[in-house]
């Protein structure tokens, strides 16, 4: 029983990483969602990976300058030889290379670790008995994680440089003992790294969220139509494209239903263009709470509507026209508007682009046969 308490009681690597997360978390991400939290990370991710290897690479640079400087004797040397420091700046840069590469975080962090361990070592840990400008080094050492931690987007990443950070600090006291200003100052220089690190991140973070919010912002302008809330032609292209492309892949033929209002322009004549508006706006809203998840809505031109049904049934894709037909004649009732309805259901090898047609075609066929109905294309060519 004490061993469970003890075991639930130690604090893991994990749970430290949450709550620094929590600790660190900015006031601009908790109002997101836990899926909007995930996109936002993934986008500071894409963003930050090439400038965390450029700084690893800058850092393999300085690694080299250094052991060149001590090779031409203009810098004091701190133990090692000088092809040593050039074969660990080789290193570096490879791991900045492999950060590049690598798809898995942990992969990513473990070479962002052991480059910045290599360039601390060689750079501002000397080996015993040499102590040549070792301030002066450390310092020039701390500006790479400094870097490193202002663009770390995970907790977890975070926490671990931090405690790398302070164990080699921990290993320079070890092994030549607390530096002349005093291990006071020396501790402070090195907890103000971390702060002004994470202090960092911080405010790298409200930047990213501000931009993310400005990309959602326009796509969502760019993709929805102002009138009726639905996508828009460019919303259509893109979103319709790649549910019909899910849709085949998981083996759920998708459905095409195109819609169009009766008489449109004379209902706008009659009613005006706000009379008209309204109308739109009212099929639109009967569309967007028809659809919700189960597939996409559009308004693909003045009067035209177009719906793509994931895994519907030709019956079922009918019923869905048939349902929204009537509820739309009933919200109209007192205008006596209608709609037609062409219905295409997935054909074997078909393109989003060839099931429109045949859409249009049985819509095209339902406005010739008298509008107010829904007309099904073949499910063969004839």
């Amino acid at each position: 029983m004490s061993a469970r308490v003890a075991t639930s009681g130690a604090p893991t690597f994990h749970s430290l990483a949450q709550r620094l997360g929590w600790a660190v978390s900015r006031r601009s991400t908790r109002d997101l969602t836990p899926a909007e939290k995930h996109d936002l990370m993934l986008a500071q991710i894409r963003a930050t990976r090439p400038i965390v290897s450029g700084v690893l690479l800058c850092g393999a640079v300085l690694l080299s300058l250094t052991g060149l400087f001590e090779l031409a004797g203009v810098t004091p040397s701190i133990g090692y030889p000088w092809w040593l420091v050039q074969l660990a700046a080789l290193g570096v840069g490879g791991c900045a290379l492999g950060v590049t590469r690598l798809t898995d975080w942990r992969q990513r962090l473990a070479l962002t670790m052991l480059a910045t361990l290599l360039i601390g070592v060689f750079m501002s840990m000397p080996l015993p008995g040499s102590v040549g400008q070792l301030a002066l080094r450390a310092g020039l050492f701390q500006l790479l994680p400094l870097a490193l931690m202002a663009l770390m987007v995970r907790p977890a990443s975070l926490l671990a440089l931090a405690v790398l950070i302070v164990s080699m600090a921990y290993a320079r006291i070890v092994v030549h003992g607390a530096p002349g200003t005093g291990s006071a100052l020396y501790w402070l220089y090195t907890l103000t790294t971390i702060g002004f690190g994470t202090v960092l991140a911080g405010f790298r973070t409200d930047f990213a969220v501000s931009a993310w919010r400005m990309r959602r912002r326009l796509m969502l302008q760019a993709y929805t139509d102002e009138l009726t809330g639905l996508l828009n032609r460019s919303g259509w292209n893109d979103r319709a494209a790649h549910a019909h492309a899910s849709a085949q892949a998981d083996l759920s033929p998708p459905a095409v239903v195109f819609f169009d209002i009766d008489h449109f322009k004379v209902i706008n004549d009659r009613l005006g263009h706000e009379g008209g508006d309204a109308v739109l706006q009212r099929l639109g809203g009967i569309l967007k709470a028809r659809v919700a998840d189960e597939g996409c809505a559009a308004r693909i031109g003045g009067e035209e509507f177009a719906v793509l049904l994931n895994g519907r049934s030709a019956a079922a894709a009918v019923q869905f026209a048939e349902r929204v037909r009537a509820e739309f004649a009933k919200a109209s009732a007192g205008l006596q508007a209608t709609l037609c309805a062409g219905v295409a259901h997935h054909r074997a090898g078909e393109s989003l682009r060839e099931q429109m047609r045949r859409a249009d075609m049985a819509l095209y066929a339902a406005k010739h046969a008298g509008r107010d109905r829904t007309v099904v294309a073949p499910a063969l060519n004839t």
